[in-house]
């Protein structure tokens, strides 16, 4: 009759060993989500580095020095002896860039577009301390730099476009491929030659505009940082 206890009581021990040792053991957290990475092919646009190299010095040697001779005579015009800066590239913050992406992509959904490019237009900031009618500084006069725009396509092309809240919510007005407006499309509008409303990107018009449309938004980006070969390397 001792048989039937003394086993039940070594179950028992056993059990409870077990349950100390298994509390003793660091457990693995518990992620019912733990799937494997997605793998992100290499687009087919990728060049090598040494393509990279061949276009950056093709482009020191066939470009640079004719607006190093540019800028330069006009420094020599107005008795400046300072050498010009060519810029040779132009960067963001990274973080910049990906909010720029979410915020395009947002702007496209509330408008119900789908982007279709992003655009990357070369450009060159004047020769003023501001931009024309408007109070933003210019901190690199006479520079090359870039600007990313997206655009979407209607079915038969690609526009450039920014967004404005019309009577029914936000939608995209699509500009040439310049940045000008659109006949019958601008939310800018002149009266007595003085803008009431302008878009971020600055660019002069007289189309007039619809006085359904307001609150208008850029989805231009610029003001990265140019910057010159260092004079070391």
């Amino acid at each position: 009759m001792k048989r039937p206890t003394t086993l039940i009581t070594k179950i028992a021990l056993l059990c409870t060993l077990t349950a100390i040792i298994s509390c003793n053991q660091p457990q693995k957290a518990s992620n019912p989500k733990n799937e494997d990475p997605i793998i992100v092919e290499a687009p087919t646009q990728l060049i090598a580095i040494p393509e990279a190299q061949s276009m950056y010095n093709s482009y020191s040697k066939r470009r640079v020095p004719l607006i190093q001779h540019y800028e330069d005579s006009i420094n020599t015009i107005h008795k400046d002896d300072k050498e010009f800066d060519v810029s040779r590239f132009v960067y963001y913050d990274y973080k910049t860039i990906k909010q720029y992406l979410a915020f395009i992509e947002q702007e496209a959904a509330d408008a119900d577009v789908e982007i279709s490019t992003l655009r990357f237009y070369f450009s060159n900031y004047p020769d003023e301390v501001v931009f024309e009618n408007t109070k933003d500084s210019i901190k690199h006069p006479r520079q090359n730099s870039i600007m990313l725009s997206p655009t979407y396509n209607d079915g038969k092309r690609d526009y450039l476009f920014y967004v404005a809240q019309g009577a029914k919510g936000k939608q995209a007005i699509p500009l040439t491929n310049d940045f000008e407006d659109i006949k019958g499309y601008s939310t800018r509008m002149q009266e007595r030659n003085k803008v009431y409303a302008t878009i971020a990107p600055s660019f002069n018009s007289t189309a007039a505009a619809p006085l359904s449309l307001q609150e208008s938004q850029s989805l231009t980006l610029n003001r990265g940082s140019g910057v010159p070969p260092p004079k070391n390397q």
